[in-house]
C-alpha cells in the first residue's frame, strides 16, 4: 500500500512539474543542430519579418534579423538591439516587448517561435516541446536605486532631446567638469514621434534663410500672427505664441547649423489659406520612408550630448513625481527599469516631455471635451502609443492645472479600427510603396479601410448623422465625430464596387491609405468580386454591420432609427438635386444610397498625439490650478504644454509641422532656461 501510495505521489509530481497528465508524454525540447528561418507579421502589413535562428540540441545559439522588410528601421533596429539579446539570454521567447516598438517585437517574437518550432520538428520533438522556450521572465524585486542631478528630462522624443541638449551646452559652458544632465525614456530608442514625423514649422530661420534664400525672410511673421490669434479666437496665450514664432527659426538654425540635421527649403501648409512658408522637411524629402537617415540625425545629437557629459537611459520609466507639498515643489520622479528596478531620481528641475496622452484611453475619455465636438472616449492612435500620459496626470493630481486639454487630437487620417489579413496580395507592377520603400502591394482585405474614407459614401457620427464633407473624411475632418463614426452603404453601391472598383478619384492626399492596411490604395477601376467576402470577415471580426433595413442597422450601431432614416433620406435628396446645402460636398460625389441590405463600417480618426496639457508660463514653469503660481522644479515641454497655443474650439492648425515646432522650440528654450537656474 505504501509503495502504491509513493508511486502515486511521483507521478503527481510529474503533472506539476510538466502540466502534463501522467498518462501524457512529457515535451522534450530536442532540435537538430543548424539554422531555420522564421516570419512573423509586424506593423507593415505587406509583408512579413524574417528571421534566421541557429540553435544546437537545445539552445538558442543566435538570432539575425532581416532588416529587409518594411518595418521602420529605427524601431525594428531597437528589437534587434534589446530584445533579441535578451531572448538568447533568457532562453525565451517570453521576454517583454520593447516599448514604443510593440508591432515589431512581436513579429521578431512570432518569427523566432516559427524557426524554433521547425529546429523542434526536425528533431522528433512534439509540438507542444515550444513551451520550453516559453519561461516567464522573473523581474527585479526589492531594489531600488537613487540618483541625483541637477536637470532631469522625462521623455526623450523630439522636445527632451532638445532641452537636454541644449541644457548640456549651457552647463558644459558653465563648467566641463560638471555637466548634470539626465534623460530618461520608457520607449527602447529616443527620438519619439519626432524621429517618425515629417517637417518642422519654424518662422525665417535667419542663418538658413541667409544660404537658401539671400538673407530675404521667407514669410511675413506679423501676418501670421494675426491669423493665430483670428483662428484661436484669443484663446491662445498670445505671448507663448509669440516664443514660438519669435524663436522656432533660432532652433531650426540650432539643430541644422550646430547638429547637423537637413531640412529642406519651406513650403506651405495643407490649404488654400496656409500662405505662410514654414513648413520645412526633414531630407531626404523626395520619399517619405526616410526615417533611417531622420534616426541618424537623433543618433548623432546623442553623440553630441555623451560627448558633453549628458546622460541618459531608455527602458526607464517615470511614473510619479516626488513632490513636496510643503514648498509646492517638485525634487525629482520615481521611475521603474524594464528589468523591474526602481528608480528615486532627485533633480533640481524636472522638464516634462512625455509626449501628451493619447495612449491612455481612460485619460481621453476624462479630459477630453464634449462641448464643442464629441471627443471623449479611446481614439485610435499613429504614433507612440507608450505615451499614455502617466506623469501628467500625477502632475494634475498633484495641483498642476491644464489649458485647453479638453481639444481636439492632432488627427491626419482616418481608417478602420482594425485589419483584415486573410486576403491575397497583389504586387504593383513598378510601383513602390510611399512610405515604406517596399514594391507596392494592395490587397481586398483593405476594401473596408478604403470604404470608410471614399468621397462617394455616406458618413454618420455615432447618433446616425451626418459631420462633414465625406470628401474630407481622408486627412482634415474625421475627427468632427469623434473616436469613430460609420460609413454607410447600400447592396447596390456594394454590388457596383464588386462590378467597378473605386470608381471616384481621392480629393487630397490619400495619407491613410498609405499609413494603414497595406499602406496602398486599392487601383481605382479594379473589380473587387470578394467584396462580399471580405465584408463578411469584417462582420465577423466586429468593425463591420449589415441588416437589411436602415432601422435594423441603426439598432445594431446604437443609432437613433428615425435619425439614420431622415439622414439617409435627406442625403438622397441631396444626390437627386446634385447639391449639398450642409457640407458642400462636390456633385460629382453625391451618389445615392438604394435598396438594402445596408452596411455601416466603423471608421476611426487616427491621431497623433493629444494637443491639450499642462498650463506654463513664458519660461515653462507648469503652473497651478490658480493659472498664476509655478510649481516649483517643474516644467513641461513639447506637446505636454501644446495646449497653450490653441482653443479648445477648433483643430490643431494646419501650417504644417506645428507641434514638431513647439517640440524643437520648446525644448530649446527650456533646457537654456532651466539649465540657467541650476547653475545661479
Amino acid at each position: 500500500m505504501k509503495k502504491g501510495l509513493s508511486v502515486l505521489l511521483c507521478l503527481m509530481m510529474v503533472f506539476l512539474a510538466t502540466g502534463c497528465s501522467p498518462s501524457q508524454e512529457v515535451a522534450k525540447g530536442i532540435m537538430v543542430p543548424g539554422t531555420y528561418t522564421g516570419s512573423g507579421q509586424g506593423f507593415y502589413l505587406g509583408e512579413d519579418v524574417q528571421v534566421s535562428v541557429t540553435v544546437d540540441e537545445n539552445s538558442i545559439l543566435d538570432i539575425e534579423v532581416s532588416r529587409d522588410n518594411g518595418e521602420s528601421p529605427t524601431i525594428l533596429q531597437s528589437v534587434i538591439d534589446k530584445m533579441v539579446p535578451r531572448i538568447i539570454e533568457h532562453q525565451s521567447v517570453y521576454v517583454d516587448t520593447i516599448t514604443g516598438a510593440t508591432a515589431s517585437s512581436g513579429a521578431v517574437r512570432h518569427a523566432v517561435i516559427d524557426a524554433l518550432t521547425k529546429a523542434l520538428e526536425a528533431g522528433g520533438s512534439d509540438a507542444s516541446a515550444i513551451s520550453v522556450f516559453q519561461k516567464e521572465i522573473d523581474k527585479v524585486t526589492d531594489v531600488t536605486e537613487t540618483i541625483n542631478t541637477g536637470v532631469l528630462v522625462v521623455g526623450m522624443g523630439g522636445s527632451g532631446t532638445a532641452a537636454a541638449m541644449r541644457a548640456a551646452e549651457i552647463m558644459h559652458g558653465a563648467d566641463p567638469d560638471n555637466v548634470q544632465v539626465l534623460a530618461i525614456d520608457k520607449a527602447g530608442k529616443y527620438g519619439g514621434t519626432s524621429s517618425h514625423t515629417t517637417e518642422m514649422f519654424a518662422v525665417n530661420p535667419p542663418k538658413f534663410q541667409q544660404e537658401h534664400n539671400k538673407g530675404k525672410d521667407y514669410m511675413d511673421k506679423a501676418g501670421m500672427r494675426q491669423a493665430w490669434l483670428e483662428y484661436t479666437e484669443g484663446d491662445a496665450k498670445m505671448d507663448i505664441v509669440d516664443l514660438l514664432l519669435d524663436n522656432s527659426g533660432r532652433a531650426l538654425d540650432w539643430l541644422i547649423y550646430e547638429h547637423d540635421f537637413k531640412f529642406a527649403t519651406p513650403m506651405r501648409g495643407f490649404t488654400e489659406e496656409d500662405i505662410y512658408e514654414c513648413k520645412y522637411q526633414y531630407l531626404p524629402n523626395d520619399i517619405a520612408y526616410n526615417k533611417d537617415s531622420i534616426g541618424k540625425y537623433f543618433d548623432g545629437i546623442y553623440e553630441d550630448f555623451i560627448a558633453l557629459g549628458g546622460e541618459y537611459m531608455l527602458e526607464t520609466e517615470a511614473y510619479e513625481l516626488i513632490y513636496d507639498d510643503a514648498t509646492n515643489t517638485v525634487k525629482g520622479v520615481k521611475a521603474r527599469s524594464y528589468d523591474g528596478t526602481e528608480y528615486e531620481i532627485y533633480a533640481d528641475a524636472v522638464i516634462l516631455a512625455t509626449g501628451g496622452f493619447a495612449g491612455s484611453g481612460e485619460m481621453t475619455t476624462k479630459y477630453l471635451s464634449n462641448e464643442y465636438y464629441p471627443l471623449k472616449g479611446e481614439w485610435k492612435m499613429y504614433g507612440m502609443k507608450q505615451n499614455d500620459g502617466k506623469i501628467i496626470e500625477d502632475a494634475i493630481e498633484k495641483g498642476a492645472g491644464t489649458y485647453n486639454i479638453g481639444m481636439c487630437p492632432i488627427v491626419h487620417m482616418a481608417g478602420t479600427p482594425t485589419f483584415l489579413t486573410q486576403f491575397e496580395k497583389h504586387e504593383v507592377p513598378g510601383e513602390t510603396g510611399f512610405f515604406t520603400g517596399r514594391p507596392a502591394v494592395w490587397s481586398p482585405a483593405d476594401i473596408p479601410l478604403n470604404m470608410v474614407v471614399a468621397g462617394d459614401s455616406l458618413a454618420v457620427d455615432t447618433e446616425g448623422k451626418r459631420f462633414a464633407a465625406e470628401t474630407n473624411l481622408m486627412m482634415l475632418d474625421p475627427w468632427k465625430a469623434g473616436p469613430y463614426y460609420y460609413s454607410i452603404w447600400s447592396n447596390d453601391q456594394v454590388q457596383r464596387i464588386k462590378e467597378e472598383g473605386f470608381t471616384k478619384e481621392w480629393i487630397g492626399l490619400p495619407v491613410g491609405l498609405e499609413f494603414l492596411g497595406y499602406q496602398y490604395p486599392i487601383p481605382r477601376n479594379t473589380p473587387l468580386p470578394e467584396i462580399d467576402e471580405v465584408l463578411q470577415a469584417g462582420i465577423d471580426a466586429d468593425f463591420v454591420f449589415k441588416a437589411d433595413t436602415l432601422t435594423e442597422l441603426a439598432e445594431l450601431i446604437n443609432a437613433d432609427p428615425t435619425t439614420l432614416e431622415q439622414t439617409v433620406a435627406a442625403y438622397n435628396g441631396y444626390c437627386d438635386a446634385g447639391n449639398d446645402p450642409e457640407f458642400g460636398k462636390p456633385a460629382d460625389y453625391l451618389e445615392k444610397l438604394g435598396e438594402g441590405p445596408y452596411y455601416a463600417i466603423v471608421g476611426a480618426p487616427y491621431c497623433y498625439s493629444t494637443c491639450g496639457g499642462l498650463d506654463i508660463d513664458i519660461n515653462f514653469n507648469v503652473l497651478q490650478v490658480d493659472g498664476k503660481t509655478p510649481v516649483n522644479g517643474l516644467y513641461a515641454i513639447g506637446t505636454d504644454s501644446i495646449g497653450v497655443l490653441f482653443t479648445e474650439k477648433k483643430p490643431y492648425v494646419t501650417y504644417g509641422g506645428a507641434a514638431q515646432g513647439w517640440a524643437y522650440t520648446s525644448g530649446y528654450l527650456c533646457g537654456e532656461i532651466v539649465a540657467k537656474s541650476v547653475i545661479e
